[in-house]
């Protein structure tokens, strides 16, 4: 139990997110007994944690036996009977990409195309820089929007991947379809959404070659003119896109809007501190 408390105390994330149900393991009754009967030296610490200000402890023997049971099914005895997927994560966390790879592939083999599956592929593939998978998985799932603001949130996402796959092409015309879909989504404009899609038409025209590059660009600067509020992020972006095909002039008014952006940020964060 002690090893438990020196665990969660460690430090401000275990703390927040380190189970109080390690410090039970032994049973709740047992442990609070336990730590009661205690000289430890931080005996009362643990029981203002344990317990509630009624003298309650804060897990019940049912809470804790549940709890029990969901990390038996996350960590099971033999490792072949866990989710691939966190064989997935624990490869890329030691760098072993090759390794994930395999453990996704397994994952997906047999696993019905639907919504959720293709998500995590997405989201797992474009991880492990397999962009253009990545993208092959988000337009297939394109099929299950089932409104405008799913649909463009989606054809953006498709763009970004395609972009960042070397597609300039198909990232250009999924950017086509976001801008149609957008048409069914009230006050575009003002919302995030709206702002994704012009940052991502400035890093289009960013990256393409010089002919996609100009048209790119021209779209994303007249759609920029409709969505106020642009953030930093997405000036600098466009200051960047109009330098690269040598608009000088472009570059020079995104540079003034993201500077005045970039003061109004400072002005705040003062005043927050102050």
């Amino acid at each position: 139990m002690w090893l438990h408390w020196e665990m969660k105390r460690a430090n401000f994330d275990t703390w927040c997110g380190y189970d109080i149900e390690h410090l039970f393991a032994a049973g709740v009754q047992a442990t609070v007994g336990f730590v009661r009967d205690s000289a430890h030296a931080e005996r009362n610490d643990v029981l203002e944690r344990l317990l509630d200000e009624a003298g309650e402890p804060h897990v019940s023997e049912e809470d804790l036996a549940e709890w029990a049971q969901r990390e038996r099914s996350r960590f099971p005895a033999d490792p072949a009977a866990e989710d691939p997927l966190r064989w997935v994560q624990r490869a890329k966390l030691m760098g072993e990409g090759e390794l994930a790879r395999r453990w996704l592939d397994r994952w997906a083999a047999g696993r019905q195309r639907d919504k959720s599956t293709l998500s995590q592929l997405r989201y797992q593939l474009a991880d492990l820089g397999a962009f253009a998978e990545a993208a092959k998985a988000q337009r297939e799932s394109i099929q299950f929007a089932d409104n405008p603001w799913d649909s463009a949130s989606a054809w953006q996402s498709l763009a970004q991947l395609e972009r960042q796959a070397g597609g300039h092409r198909a990232a250009w015309e999924a950017l086509r379809a976001c801008r149609r879909a957008l048409d069914g989504v009230a006050g575009w404009t003002a919302v995030g959404l709206g702002r994704m899609y012009v940052e991502e038409l400035f890093l289009l025209a960013g990256s393409a070659d010089a002919e996609l590059a100009d048209v790119v660009f021209a779209e994303a600067d007249r759609q920029a003119r409709q969505v106020p509020g642009l953030p930093l992020v997405v000036l600098q972006a466009a200051a960047e896109a109009a330098g690269k095909i040598g608009n000088q002039a472009r570059a020079e008014h995104y540079l003034k809007l993201r500077d005045a952006e970039q003061r109004r940020i400072d002005v705040e964060m003062s005043r927050a501190r102050s």
